[in-house]
């Protein structure tokens, strides 16, 4: 199996944990991207990078929606992490240390891109985004919500009766112990997505 389709770029899972869901306001406090092989599994080749912990400017901001998913404490963070912008530049040294081909990026593959994607925008800024990750993203909620949408079109019932990632996770069979932690829902977001090209492509 190759992926020639990928034109040279790496496809990498990612995930973010932040103090809320509104960017520019909320901040990332910790990020998982983990590259995968022609096989969908995490890669030998490329080591993976993972941050469980960077300390957020503004912790006083974190909601408690948040808080309650992740169980980060926001000001033990401020105190003993890097700072937002040592953990970009540790993103960004990371990129480099692929050494992947003049011009080749990260193929984003994550659950609820959109998400992540604005997060990272506001953190990184569109420079330094565009840098690192192609637009071409793979998001495996979008994946379940279509395969909902054609079983409802052709009058089956739907196989997904939730698109969160614990559902979903459920549903294939797949563990997921260490919810909403960044590294554990990279691999797990590997694995569906693995299992929904299995069964359903």
């Amino acid at each position: 199996m190759h992926h020639s389709h990928l034109y040279g770029h790496l496809l990498t899972v990612v995930d973010v944990e932040t103090t809320g869901v509104i960017p520019n306001y909320h901040e990332i406090i910790q990020i998982a991207c983990v590259p995968l092989d022609e096989n969908y599994n995490p890669s030998k080749r490329y080591r993976h990078f993972y941050l469980d912990g960077i300390a957020p400017d503004h912790p006083e901001r974190m909601g408690r929606d948040a808080k309650l998913k992740n169980h980060l404490d926001p000001y033990k963070l401020a105190e003993e992490y890097v700072s937002q912008s040592r953990a970009a530049d540790l993103l960004e040294e990371w990129f480099l240390s692929l050494a992947l081909p003049a011009d080749k990026r990260l193929v984003p593959l994550a659950h609820n891109w959109p998400f992540e994607r604005s997060m990272l925008q506001a953190w990184l800024g569109p420079d330094s985004f565009n840098t690192l990750w192609d637009g071409r993203a793979r998001d495996t909620q979008c994946s379940v919500a279509l395969i909902n949408d054609i079983h409802s079109w052709q009058g089956n019932e739907v196989p997904f009766s939730s698109i969160s990632l614990i559902s979903c996770c459920n549903r294939l069979g797949i563990e997921l112990d260490n919810a909403h932690n960044a590294l554990a829902d990279c691999i797990a977001t590997a694995k569906v997505y693995r299992e929904l090209i299995r069964l359903f492509g």
